[in-house]
């Protein structure tokens, strides 16, 4: 306080626990004692921490009756300064105090979206409760509910307490955490999915100075020291670039409309994915038959990720949405979001019917994306910072155990079974399949992202590109079947598929044997997972778009190289381990006589497994 004394501040805020219980007057009294030189000069602005409020018999209400709901305003200077009343978000506060149902929220966002509030030059929050922390705790319902809205009405500062200092940046809105003013300092490990900008583990407060149209921020040391400081500026308006990605959301998007019957209420659903069985069916099949069994009216928006600036869009409606990362394809309705096939045949049937429930106020209380400007590669570098090593194993992992995949290989050992084809060949087989696969996938996020982005925008051209594809597949495919039946009548000698003989001549003698038979074998297998990777692209996105879209950053590109080819090993992990099983000869009858044998054990251990995952995950979200 000494030292804050010795800036002569305008005003100052306090950030929640000004004494460590709220329910006594001698602490309060002290409190006041302390703050006395400032408050003899400077006007005193408070928040609500859990030690003031201390379980609502705390006495800050009585001190500062400004205090009654929790929440208020005021402008100072022209800029626009909003207290909030988050002290207990982490569970010992009740959300609906928290909500966006909550008075406080619908306050805010009315408050925020004003005009004379957009035209400030600088919109600024105080919160006790961090919503963006790495060295402490944070709760997850500020993160869905409120940084989202802060997003949306261009909040540029938000500061709230902990026992340290932290300054970052997410989605363009700052963060300060300041609370180094008297009690024990806490510094915890950092959280590997939201690192910092800056942190400090010393006492301190934050001097803010405005001066025209610029916004200072220092972090004073209790010594006087300043040991970090930044700018701002304000950020323009532009009604035309405001609409840009609504208007590029609207060229890029394809309608349907899909319905009950006359009268139904209608909803609108946006729909990201690229060309898959699975979409095809869901705007064929699926989502028709939920439109006509829930008697609802389907407004449905489609966007192809095939096409580049499709992601764009994507990363713009989750940050509208407050989800990042979401998986293919990926359905956004209302303020919902479900990613991936399983997630969406759980949960789309419910949220229809809760949209049945009361589709004015669902309606109402849905999010509207594309409706504001953003910094795209901002938020897709934000995106990609938050990726890790262990990240994108296991999204590799999870991409690689693909049906698309996994059937083709299934018909590629019986092939070569059926054949007499001997493990050498199998080897061989696999290796080339496994390879092409690794290739594709590498080259794709290398380059052919960024050309098969530009070829799906040229109707024409990727018109003749998908026929050429297919028509090459079904020569091959032809030529296959064909040399099968040659091999299964003892004519391999005169399969088609085969190898020049300038190469066939320098093939070693004890290969020669066989060399016909496999090397058309492997031909097409390499060909065929050159195809199957380009299919399975459709079925990635949570992990691989990210990476991909950082090679053509330069500070970037060799960080995304590595993931990539990180990412690559780990999704062809599953098609190794499947055709080392075929390697050794275990079959699905032997895996089922040794499942069926042991059958108590297993579901022993999966018992347990599950048993110890849920643990963890208790333990882990108890610590959160």
């Amino acid at each position: 306080i000494q030292q804050v004394c010795l800036h002569e501040p305008s005003f100052a805020v306090v950030l929640g626990d000004m004494v460590d219980d709220g329910t006594s007057d001698e602490l309060w009294h002290q409190f006041y004692e302390v703050e006395a030189d400032l408050l003899k000069k400077t006007p005193l602005y408070p928040v609500i921490g859990d030690n003031d409020y201390a379980a609502g018999k705390g006495l800050c209400k009585k001190y500062f009756p400004i205090l009654d709901k929790g929440f208020y305003s005021f402008e100072w200077g022209g800029v626009k300064f909003f207290s909030l009343n988050a002290w207990g978000s982490s569970g010992q506060q009740s959300e609906k105090q928290l909500d966006e149902k909550s008075e406080q929220y619908k306050w805010l966002e009315a408050e925020l979206a004003s005009k004379e509030v957009q035209d400030a030059p600088f919109r600024v929050v105080f919160i006790h409760d961090p919503i963006y922390i790495s060295h402490g705790r944070s709760a997850d319902i500020l993160r869905r509910k409120w940084a989202p809205l802060f997003e949306k009405q261009r909040v540029d500062i938000v500061f709230s307490s902990w026992h340290l200092y932290e300054r970052s940046r997410h989605n363009g809105v700052r963060y300060i955490v300041s609370g180094g003013g008297g009690a024990e300092l806490i510094f915890n490990k950092p959280n590997p999915a939201y690192r910092s900008e800056k942190a400090a583990f010393r006492y301190h407060f934050c001097k803010v100075s405005v001066s025209g149209d610029v916004m200072t921020l220092s972090a004073v040391a209790d010594d006087g020291t300043v040991f970090d400081s930044f700018m701002m500026v304000p950020r323009p308006i532009k009604e035309k670039e405001m609409n840009r990605l609504k208007k590029i959301a609207r060229s890029l998007r394809r309608d349907y409309t899909f319905t009950g019957g006359p009268g139904d209420p209608e909803v609108a659903l946006y729909l990201f994915s690229r060309k898959c069985n699975y979409c095809d069916k869901l705007i064929h099949n699926i989502l028709p038959e939920i439109a006509k069994k829930y008697k609802v009216k389907l407004k449905v928006y489609y966007y192809d990720l095939d096409n580049r600036t499709t992601y764009d869009l994507l990363t713009a409606i989750e940050s509208d949405f407050g989800m990042h990362g979401a998986d293919v394809p990926a359905i956004f309705i209302g303020r919902t979001v479900f990613g991936g096939e399983s997630s969406i045949e759980r949960g789309l049937k419910d949220e229809l019917m809760k949209f049945r429930k009361n589709p004015f106020l669902y309606r109402q209380d849905s999010i509207e994306p594309f409706q504001r400007s953003r910094d795209i590669k901002e938020l897709q570098v934000s995106k990609f910072k938050k990726l890790t090593l262990a990240i994108i194993l296991g999204g590799g992992l999870l991409d690689g155990i693909n049906p698309c995949a996994f059937t083709t290989i299934i018909f590629l050992l019986s092939y070569l079974s059926l054949a007499g084809s001997t493990r050498k060949q199998m080897v061989i087989t696999g290796s080339l399949f496994t390879l092409a696969v690794f290739i594709t996938y590498t080259a794709i996020g290398l380059l052919l992202f960024y050309v098969a982005s530009w070829i799906a925008s040229q109707n024409i051209l990727a018109y003749i590109m998908n026929l050429s594809i297919f028509i090459f597949v079904a020569i091959l495919a032809i030529f296959s079947f064909v040399d099968f039946i040659k091999c299964l009548r003892g004519k391999s000698a005169e399969i088609t598929l085969q190898l020049p003989n300038f190469i066939k001549k320098r093939i070693r003698s004890d290969i020669r044997k066989f060399a016909r038979f496999q090397i058309g074998v492997a031909s097409s297998a390499f060909v065929l997972g050159v195809v199957i990777a380009g299919l399975e692209l459709a079925c990635t996105g949570q992990v691989y778009l990210p990476i991909v879209t950082m090679i053509s950053e330069p500070k970037f590109r060799g960080t995304a190289l590595i993931y990539l080819l990180v990412y690559n090993l780990a999704f062809i992990v599953p098609l190794i381990a499947v055709f080392l099983v075929a390697l050794v000869g275990v079959t699905s009858e032997q895996l089922s006589k040794i499942f069926k044998k042991n059958i108590a054990l297993v579901k022993l251990g999966m018992t347990s497994l599950f048993i110890c995952m849920g643990i963890l995950i208790f333990i882990y979200k108890l610590w959160r």
